[in-house]
């Protein structure tokens, strides 16, 4: 503020302002304390008072500027913190994600390895339980054994349907013979057809015939009536011009004369040839008759002759019949002699079969005698060695004892503290080489129970093996051959493991077919007995 400036500026004149209340009036001074000021010394305080105030407002003003920085700077570092914290809360998440990713990952990837060797663990297993069926399917004699019974099945569904298709092609043979007599049959009545049509057709132009001749005498009668009505006329005509005319009448009779002698000689002749006419169809007719008893007895000839030639034929079809039933029955005797020399061989096949079984039971069953003998000579043996071994061990526990004994002797010499501590050390001792024997033979019975599961786990893994592949061969070849299947090759505990067709073929067939019927299923006996053997279709 200016210091020259008075407290109240001087007034115009002319002029009222109005009066600015001052510092003064607002805060009058202490009379008591300054009682003789002047006014320029009040205008030195004043001018204090303000420059103090003015200083004070500054000092304010920069505080609350102050204030206002510090403000701005605590939220700027309270947002800048926050930012941070932000930030670093969202690098700890990145990095916890990022971990957990890692840790996803690296569990992923376990996983991955872990399947995959389980997969290639499972695939090794899968290769190995693969090549130890084939080993078992190659060297199991059940396995042999059902093969040979289902090829005894093909064998036997061959040999039936051969039978089947010998008896049709015997059906069809009957059948085409059938056809054919019949076919011979439909021809001679298409023929006795035909020749009846014919000798209709001639008797129907025979009757047309007759009707036209009859027709054309019919006519021939009215012409002449006919001419004589015009004679008639004619007479009436010249009876007229003759009462008309008298001049020419003897000229006109002359000529009508002439006329009648002509017209009679014309009619004479009509009446003649009339006649000759009638002779003439008569002696036509005669001959047609005549004709026609002989197309009748020609016809009579060819009927006889046909009749003859057909008894002919029929007689000469009887003896190829003859002949051909001849020789299907000679065909007939050499196939069922040789049906029965086939019989008799397969008889002796069988019979062969049963020996060879038989031999084979007896080989495998002194074979499996043999083995058990060898079996108990082992363990004859390992018994013997055990009990020896046993012994050894007994025999050096007695040397031991005895040379505790010795120990004990010598030991009565020593002094008593001596003694018991020697026997504690030989107790000890004695006690501890108990124990090894014991833990001893508790290992070796346990190693004995362990190769005993071990090799019944091995016998049920082979026999459940085995039954599994007697399942799927059976359900692979079964359907293809029920009906045919050897008897007693499929128990009734199979069925629930094959399932259909076979739970609805066996459990509805018949226990006993009755034999008199054609159409009934032969058993395994009939069939390879009245079966023909073909060796291109045997398996």
């Amino acid at each position: 503020m200016p210091k020259d400036i008075p407290p109240n500026p001087p007034q115009r004149p002319g002029c009222r302002l109005l009066r600015m209340p001052t510092f003064w009036d607002k805060y009058p001074p202490d009379q008591t304390l300054c009682p003789d000021l002047t006014d320029y010394e009040k205008a030195d305080i004043h001018r204090e008072v303000l420059r103090q105030l003015g200083e004070n407002l500054k000092a304010q003003a920069y505080c609350r500027k102050l204030d206002n920085l510090s403000y701005k700077m605590e939220k700027s570092q309270m947002f800048r913190r926050l930012q941070t914290e932000k930030e670093e809360r969202q690098l700890q998440d990145c990095m916890c994600k990022d971990e957990k990713d890692r840790c996803k990952q690296d569990s992923r990837i376990h996983q991955e390895q872990n399947f995959a060797v389980a997969l290639q663990r499972l695939k090794e297993d899968e290769i190995c339980e693969a090549a130890f069926r084939k080993q078992l399917h190659l060297c199991s004699p059940q396995i042999r054994e059902l093969e040979r019974q289902i090829r005894r099945g093909y064998y036997a569904k061959t040999l039936y349907a051969q039978r089947l298709e010998g008896e049709s092609l015997q059906l069809e043979e009957k059948m085409r013979d059938l056809e054919c007599h019949e076919m011979l049959m439909e021809n001679l009545r298409k023929f006795d057809e035909q020749e009846a049509k014919k000798q209709e057709h001639e008797c129907q132009k025979k009757r047309e015939y007759m009707k036209a001749l009859k027709i054309q005498m019919e006519g021939s009668t009215s012409k002449q009536a006919q001419k004589f009505e015009e004679f008639e006329q004619d007479k009436q005509m010249i009876d007229e011009i003759i009462e008309t005319i008298k001049k020419e009448e003897i000229e006109e009779l002359q000529e009508k004369y002439d006329k009648v002698k002509l017209y009679q000689s014309e009619i004479n002749h009509f009446l003649e040839s009339r006649k000759n006419h009638r002779i003439r169809e008569k002696e036509r007719q005669e001959e047609e008759e005549r004709k026609i008893k002989e197309f009748i007895a020609n016809k009579e000839e060819q009927a006889a002759a046909l009749h003859q030639a057909k008894a002919v034929r029929d007689a000469a079809k009887a003896e190829i019949i003859a002949k051909t039933i001849e020789r299907i029955m000679e065909d007939q005797f050499k196939n069922e002699e040789l049906e029965e020399l086939r019989r008799e061989l397969y008889e002796e096949e069988l019979a062969e079969e049963v020996r060879r079984k038989e031999t084979e039971d007896a080989a495998a069953k002194y074979r499996q005698m043999i083995e058990l003998q060898e079996a108990e000579k082992e363990a004859k043996r390992l018994r013997a060695a055990k009990l020896e071994a046993e012994r050894k061990e007994m025999e050096e526990y007695r040397k031991q004892l005895t040379a505790k004994f010795a120990e004990d002797e010598k030991l009565e010499l020593l002094s008593n503290q001596k003694r018991r501590e020697k026997e504690r050390d030989h107790r000890k001792k004695v006690e501890e080489m108990i124990i090894q024997r014991r833990g001893q033979r508790a290992e070796e019975r346990e190693r004995e129970q362990a190769a005993y599961q071990c090799f019944d786990e091995e016998t049920r893994k082979r026999e459940n093996i085995c039954a599994d592949e007697r399942i799927r061969m059976l359900k692979e070849h079964g359907p293809k051959l029920l009906g045919f299947l050897p008897r007693g090759l499929i128990c009734a505990d199979d069925l629930e493991k094959l399932g259909e067709p076979f739970i609805s073929y066996y459990r509805n067939m018949r226990r006993e077919p009755d034999p008199t019927t054609v159409d009934a299923e032969p058993c395994e006996e009939e069939l390879f007995k009245n079966m023909t053997i073909s060796s291109s279709n045997v398996y």
